[in-house]
């Protein structure tokens, strides 16, 4: 099934040989970049800007659509437009995984090797998972999900939309949430939920700043249900 990667970045990279490994026909790239379309990739041509993807399914035979970016919300942008436009959006697993026959896998998703999933996960659309984590049982990570290298994932708990995990981070058992589009930090250790859009840090994590601000009732900031009084932020955190 000939397939095109979105991203031609050194992760675009990394993927074109596992892809190819796994026997992919990888026709090309797409790249909005700057100067990089006409260029090739480890013999593999740029073969344009995204927008291509409007004709590529009639001038190349093109059935297929990795896009393994880093950054969430323009995975997600990426996949679901491939698909509103016909497009196959197919799941990578390396060979190396360990995940049980009871996990639920979306699609598009894509899990590097060494990583280790037990029963009863469910894995939604656009999830990336990097080498090497390890996650429980009973968790769910929802839309576009992406968990670093290392990642240690505890048990029972739900990952809401465009979570961001960093390098050697553990999210302990016990932890429920993390709320839609929060970063955690590299080697964070989160023992409680953390708020929608909040970049936590730190052993134990705390709330560092939020990418947007939290909604405020009164002079009570309103963290995921929970109010806080304003100005306490930090030492809730």
């Amino acid at each position: 099934m000939k397939s095109v990667i979105i991203g031609a970045g050194t992760y675009g990279e990394v993927y074109l040989a596992y892809l190819q490994e796994a026997g992919v026909d990888v026709v090309g790239f797409l790249d909005d970049a700057d100067g990089v379309q006409g260029t090739s990739v480890r013999g593999v041509p740029v073969l344009g800007k995204i927008d291509l993807l409007e004709t590529l399914s009639a001038t190349h035979g093109i059935c297929a659509v990795y896009c393994p970016l880093g950054n969430n919300k323009l995975r997600v942008k990426f996949l679901e437009r491939a698909r509103a436009l016909g497009y196959e959006t197919p799941s990578y697993i390396h060979p190396s995984v360990v995940i049980s026959p009871n996990v639920k896998v979306g699609q598009g998703v894509y899990i590097l090797l060494g990583t280790t999933i037990m029963p009863y996960a469910e894995i939604r659309d656009y999830v990336m998972i990097s080498m090497g984590v390890h996650l429980a049982h009973h968790t769910v990570l929802k839309e576009g999900t992406f968990l670093s290298t290392g990642v240690n994932f505890g048990a029972s708990m739900v990952a809401e939309k465009f979570s961001y995990v960093g390098i050697s981070a553990t999210i302990m058992t016990g932890v429920k949430n993390l709320g839609e589009d929060c970063l955690v930090g590299a080697g964070a250790v989160v023992i409680k939920d953390v708020p929608a859009n909040a970049v936590v840090a730190g052993v134990p994590a705390k709330i560092l700043k939020f990418k947007q601000p939290p909604p405020r009732i009164g002079n009570e900031l309103v963290f995921q249900n929970v109010s806080i009084r304003a100005g306490l932020e930090r030492s809730a955190a």
